[in-house]
């Protein structure tokens, strides 16, 4: 396992339609906050609520860099709806100096691997172990006919923050880049 050391503080955000899960971690280990963003909008009014949710969570916590799913990245190349939404999180991080990185699904499940975890509820369970002030927040193991709960986004998000120190293979985007 080959840690990474030179971003202090990330920002991780599983970003979703009308909501984004987000953990900030310093470190490896030290996870300083996790949560949920909702913006109930659609449209350009979705994408103005997202950004004023993710400057204050700059403001406030002052990550190094932040960290999406690669499959978010290549979802907007098809979708303008998720498209507009990435370019705002390049916009506001360019506008704050801070580097974007995108880790892929594969690479956050082979971060648990090691763990015996193979579904997503396992690993959301794995982590509420690993960091037990997510273990109030841990829903109940969803049975094949009911939707996904809502505090899932926020485990993924803290999976995708604990991959990044763990995964040296991720793609950087400046934060001026455009997405083609």
């Amino acid at each position: 396992m080959k840690l990474r050391i030179y971003d202090s503080r990330i920002l991780a955000i599983d970003l979703r339609h009308r909501r984004f899960g987000f953990a900030v971690f310093e470190g490896h280990r030290n996870l300083l906050g996790s949560g949920a963003r909702l913006y109930p909008a659609t449209g350009e009014a979705e994408v103005a609520m997202m950004s004023k949710r993710l400057i204050s969570l700059l403001q406030l916590f002052t990550p190094s860099a932040i960290v999406t799913t690669q499959e978010r990245w290549d979802r907007a190349s098809i979708s303008p709806h998720v498209r507009s939404l990435e370019e705002e999180i390049l916009r506001v991080a360019a506008n704050h100096s801070i580097a974007v990185h995108a880790i892929s699904q594969r690479q956050v499940r082979q971060s648990f691997l090691n763990l015996g975890c193979e579904t997503r509820y396992q690993i959301a369970t794995s982590l509420s172990r690993i960091f037990p002030e997510l273990l109030p927040r841990l829903p109940p193991a969803r049975r094949l006919w009911e939707s996904e709960h809502s505090s899932m986004t926020i485990f993924d998000a803290v999976a995708l923050g604990f991959a990044y120190w763990q995964h040296e293979n991720t793609n950087v985007f400046e934060p001026d880049e455009q997405i083609e």
